[in-house]
């Protein structure tokens, strides 16, 4: 039997030092049947440049969402996946590197079973120039597995953003919820998992996150505690508060972290 399709979705907003390197670890990957959906957030650099120079030598792999404008994160994630037509859609930021194999060995997670509808693996840092900061997102919050969004919800998201492949017949009809303008991933991957769904991951480490100054989510602020905070009150109402009690432990272990570490320092 043929392959299914996979999109792969990259985003990004000037990037023009990252861009190359991302969009050929996608391009490159050793799977036949795949598209390179690349949108672009109305980049003011060279970003475009270095899309339009790939897009002359992978024609037929690389689809280019040139964005005129600015939509933030949220809005161009979802310019992006408007036009994924993938069984599976993995996801990456422009400046983030797919490791060989990643697709395939996904790819072969989620064939195995219709009901595993989220697939993550183990991401390892890099800084600005591409060295290795000998830390992977396992080392801060530990892979799992299970069946249902009450884990995802407990102890947040498991995985890394760009490392994770989903079902897109799971993907709700808004995409990225766009009441959450900076951190929709989370509340995107509860809505996949919803009630029955099962999320689980592949071993070892497929993808590597860049760490730079750039980085949106790099730095706490009051932005990201009102999409988490949002992330909260969408999902009790979309499920109609039936994960109340894993939001109260998620919201609670976070303050108990907090006192600890102001003890601690």
């Amino acid at each position: 039997m043929p392959k299914p399709l996979v999109s792969i979705l990259v985003i990004c907003f000037n990037q023009e030092n990252f861009i190359r390197q991302a969009l050929l670890s996608a391009l490159e990957q050793d799977y036949e049947n795949l598209e390179v959906v690349v949108a672009d957030d109305a980049s003011s650099d060279a970003t475009r440049d270095v899309i339009a120079d790939l897009k002359k030598k992978y024609s037929n792999r690389l689809v280019s969402m040139l964005g005129d404008i600015n939509l933030g994160i949220t809005g161009n994630s979802n310019r992006g996946l408007a036009v994924c037509q993938g069984k599976y859609i993995a996801m990456m930021g422009g400046d983030d590197v797919m490791l060989p194999d990643k697709i395939k060995k996904q790819v072969a997670w989620l064939d195995d079973d219709r009901d595993r509808v989220l697939c993550g693996h183990d991401v390892e840092w890099v800084d600005f120039r591409g060295l290795n900061l000998n830390i992977k997102s396992s080392d801060m919050i530990p892979m799992s597995s299970g069946i249902g969004a009450g884990g995802i919800i407990r102890y947040g998201p498991p995985f890394a953003a760009t490392s994770v492949m989903i079902r897109s017949s799971r993907i709700p009809e808004y995409g990225f919820n766009p009441q959450l303008p900076v951190i929709s991933d989370w509340k995107m991957w509860i809505d996949i998992v919803s009630i029955d769904g099962v999320y689980g991951y592949i071993e070892g480490v497929y993808a590597q996150y860049r760490r730079h100054d750039g980085n949106v989510t790099g730095h706490y602020s009051y932005k990201l505690f009102r999409d988490q905070l949002m992330t909260c009150l969408l999902s009790l109402k979309h499920f109609r508060g039936h994960y109340l009690g894993d939001w109260m432990r998620y919201f609670w272990c976070g303050i108990l972290r907090k006192i600890i570490s102001r003890n601690e320092g």
